[in-house]
């Protein structure tokens, strides 16, 4: 049997349910076989996967009225504090601030049609946005590294890597509907807001178990497509993870 028909076999030995399956089980294994048929989209099926699971979780949210208000009456309660700030500072009058609030809390309306459709437009939307975006930092990265890889497979590591992201957005509003609370798997289910303060509890929404091992799996993955080391890969990518966490959380918080 020659070399061509060898590979032949291994391509068909992994299907898109054995990749899958190897991200739970081998992600090492998994993702070293991959590399040998390196234009195979095994990214889509897994992508296909966690927009339904963002759509069914969406759904759980706003079919339950109790967490959807909490969370508004959150919002609008900062948008007020907001306001009144602008007011005593004197960017604008209280009748300029009575009218943003009014037209801001139409569109911030549970049962408005709008605020379903952005809801669910986002459930749909978003994982294209971190797959083809991460992939593209990355790419970027592990040229500056002169690291030899196939975008197909930076596709892939990203793309079976968010079968953990499925998994955790289910698991992550059922655990909000039993706690009565939009909460995340992690540090955020121990340490409550009244307690750590707005701030850092948005930051322990963030780092939830389920991120954190689909940043471990993406940084097996780099390793075994782009044959850097270890430490580099997973330099890059926790560094990165901890960036953005920095910029969403702290940075975005001095000017909300």
């Amino acid at each position: 049997m020659d070399e061509q028909n060898i590979i032949t076999e291994e391509t068909q030995a992994l299907s898109q349910m054995d990749a899958i399956s190897g991200i739970f089980t081998e992600p090492g294994n998994t993702f070293e076989t991959m590399t040998k048929f390196p234009k195979r989209n095994f990214w889509l099926l897994p992508l296909i996967i966690l927009v339904i699971t963002s759509v069914v979780s969406s759904f759980l949210f706003f079919s339950d009225t109790e967490l959807v208000s909490k969370m508004m009456d959150k919002q609008k309660t900062k948008m007020r504090e907001k306001m009144q700030e602008s007011v005593k500072s004197g960017k604008m009058t209280q009748e300029q601030a009575n009218d943003a609030i009014e037209k801001a809390e139409k569109f911030m309306d549970p049962s408005g049609l709008f605020f379903k459709i952005t809801g669910f437009a986002g459930a749909v939307v978003s994982p294209f946005i971190m797959l083809f975006l991460l992939s593209v930092i990355y790419m970027l990265f592990l040229k500056t590294m002169k690291a030899n890889f196939d975008f197909t497979n930076l596709l892939n590591v990203v793309g079976l890597s968010m079968m953990i992201s499925a998994v955790g957005s289910i698991l992550g509003i059922v655990i909000s509907i039993i706690m009565g609370e939009l909460t995340s798997i992690g540090l955020a289910l121990i340490f409550k807001p009244e307690v750590v303060g707005e701030t850092l509890h948005s930051l322990f929404m963030k780092l939830d178990v389920f991120s954190l091992w689909f940043y471990v799996l993406v940084s097996i993955g780099l390793v075994k497509v782009a044959k850097i080391k270890p430490v580099m890969s997973y330099s890059v990518v926790f560094g990165l993870w901890v960036l953005w966490l920095v910029i969403t959380t702290f940075v975005f918080s001095m000017f909300s």
